[in-house]
């Protein structure tokens, strides 16, 4: 009877170390952090020794193998005295499958669902059997160390924005995230590595005044644009050096209304293109500024990012009552292929299609690249055949693409 006791005490003990195994190495480092910073201690036990992951499973594997070992041979003892040597065979048989179902597959399991759990209610023993396992730790893992770095190196697990993102994909397919808060927290670390000159009003599409215009005249310019700022143009050149606001032309009324318009202008907000839009972001938020210019190379005026162009850029699309409504930047046309806005950036067709463009880094958009394979402007009805498909060109305006459509290779056959 003591000998049953003591096979299944260590029975017991194999799934309590082969569980919290699974629970320690199953932790995310942002469980870890939130148990931590819970305040309370065995929180912070989880902490200190999810840092020194190899003293953490050293210790558990070496008390999981010794309760095995301890298992098997007290069944090996067992059946020789109770039964005699040909039925040694038989029991470890049976051990075997004892230990794979209810100190292996089952606890890990079960493990999985509640690690947190498992890992507050097992750290101060883990922690104190650390200690006492020291000298035999040190020595194991001395040998694992050189073993591992023969094998593979020095190498170091380091978190890197691809894996957060996929994170935070996997927490999407769950239904932890939602759809819009993936995209929001997707768009935020792609601000870092966008320039603004990829999300500008480009000088073609802009109003503005030169710098002699008088203030009434100027009134009717911003409200024939429908917007509430706009850049004043030195005159005879391209360069900015002012940018005129709706308040401030209403000042300027109550003055003089055949007055410059340059003598009420804001000074502008220069930045070069190549400047990232996270930079921008910060800039907004730190000065009160609601408008930048971008420059081109020479110094001239490029283009316009607004507060809400970069706003755009994290939460999408954001309509007030003077807009009208534009279509999806990429939708199904409901026959196998896609309709695209030339203005989609390569991060919503990498998204919405799963195709990354081979393009110039002076490129941010369908119609951009389109151009550049080209060529030359194409025609309406245009029909384009890249590796990843086949494009139409469907509208044109002037020199720019406005829409597409594309059907991806392995679907060429509905073309």
């Amino acid at each position: 009877m003591m000998y049953i006791i003591l096979l299944v005490v260590l029975l017991i003990l194999s799934s309590l170390f082969s569980s919290m195994e699974t629970a320690y190495t199953s932790l995310t480092p942002g469980q870890i952090n939130a148990l931590a910073e819970k305040g309370k201690r065995p929180g912070r036990l989880v902490r200190k020794l999810t840092e020194q992951p190899h003293i953490l499973l050293t210790t558990l594997l070496i008390g999981n193998n010794l309760a095995n070992l301890g298992a098997s041979a007290l069944t090996t003892a067992m059946t020789m005295k109770l039964f005699g040597e040909p039925y040694i065979a038989a029991t470890t048989g049976v051990l075997t499958l004892l230990v794979l179902i209810f100190c292996e597959v089952s606890p890990k399991q079960i493990a999985l669902t509640a690690n947190e759990t498992l890992c507050l209610r097992s750290a101060q023993t883990i922690l104190i059997l650390s200690w006492l396992l020291r000298p035999v730790i040190w020595i194991i893992t001395a040998i694992s160390r050189t073993l591992t770095y023969l094998a593979v190196g020095r190498t170091k697990r380091v978190l890197s924005r691809e894996v957060l993102l996929h994170h935070v994909k996997a927490a999407g397919h769950e239904g932890v995230v939602k759809s819009y808060e993936e995209e929001m927290i997707r768009n935020v670390f792609r601000i870092s590595g966008i320039p603004v000159k990829a999300i500008m009003t480009h000088r073609t599409e802009l109003f503005t005044v030169t710098n002699e215009t008088p203030v009434r005249k100027a009134l009717e310019y911003l409200l024939k644009s429908r917007h509430s700022r706009m850049p004043v143009i030195k005159s005879g050149t391209e360069h900015v050096c002012g940018v005129i606001s709706l308040v401030d032309i209403a000042a300027a009324l109550e003055e003089n209304a055949d007055s410059p318009v340059e003598q009420y202008a804001a000074s502008p907000c220069l930045v070069p293109g190549s400047m990232k839009v996270h930079e921008l972001f910060l800039k907004f938020r730190n000065e009160p500024i609601h408008l930048a210019i971008i420059l081109d190379e020479y110094g001239g005026l490029n283009g316009i990012v607004t507060r809400e162009d970069i706003m755009e850029e994290i939460f999408g699309n954001l309509y007030d009552e003077r807009d009208n409504l534009f279509p999806e930047e990429i939708c199904a046309d409901g026959n196998g292929g896609w309709i695209a806005q030339g203005t989609a950036d390569f991060y919503t067709i990498s998204d919405k299609l799963g195709v990354n463009l081979e393009h110039d880094s002076n490129i941010h958009t369908l119609g951009g690249y389109l151009l550049e394979k080209l060529g030359h402007i194409p025609e309406p009805g245009t029909a384009i055949d890249l590796p990843e498909g086949c494009y139409v060109i469907l509208n044109t305006h002037k020199k720019r693409i406005l829409t597409v459509r594309f059907v991806p290779k392995e679907d060429k056959s509905k073309f």
